[in-house]
């Protein structure tokens, strides 16, 4: 293995907020992604469910009571050590949802890991949800609240507070993708 610098950054954000976008982004400058709803969607399949959203979200909180808050994080380093093994110095991290999460990675990863948060106002989200057409997006606004509360019950909101950095994408998508490219720009320089 080389001596390189590994950078794994940590997205966070409401659903809907761009955190896909940003791996996207952050994937044209040579950046592998782990995304941890893909991590427990395989759990679910490994237990015999079909990945529902409800599947998901049980099986998620039913991991966490039975490993600990930190479960998923846990699950989500196997992937990352894979990467690194791999000669990947460069990895996103989707879908953080709680700060046992953050603290499990920094423990985990040391000093190479920082979380970015995506913020978007709610009611753009709930329109972007609805366009983008995933058989998990809220039909009515009463699904997009409940959404929301199931997911700040998890730390959400604690975890987007702790972020090491903001990205407000409440405006055109090049407009996020330009500020996706100069944070990413930014924490390279501080690789050299």
């Amino acid at each position: 293995m080389t001596n390189r610098i590994t950078r794994v950054i940590g997205v966070t954000g409401m659903p809907g907020s761009g955190k896909s976008l940003f791996a996207q982004y952050a994937a044209q400058k040579g950046y592998k992604t782990v995304i941890m709803g893909d991590v427990i969607r395989a759990k679910v399949i490994e237990e015999g469910f079909e990945p529902t959203p409800n599947n998901t979200q049980r099986v998620m909180v039913q991991v966490r009571e039975k490993m600990g808050e930190d479960a998923v994080a846990h699950l989500t380093c196997k992937a990352t050590d894979k990467l690194i093994e791999e000669e990947n110095h460069r990895i996103i991290i989707d879908g953080i949802r709680s700060q046992a999460e953050v603290d499990h990675f920094k423990n985990h990863l040391n000093d190479e890991f920082v979380i970015v948060a995506i913020h978007v106002d709610p009611t753009l989200r709930y329109e972007r949800l609805r366009l983008r057409g995933r058989k998990d997006a809220p039909q009515t606004e009463e699904d997009f609240k409940k959404r929301d509360e199931s997911e700040l019950k998890l730390g959400l909101g604690e975890t987007i507070a702790f972020s090491n950095y903001i990205i407000l994408n409440n405006r055109t998508l090049d407009e996020f993708r330009d500020s996706s490219l100069d944070l990413l720009n930014e924490l390279e320089k501080g690789e050299e």
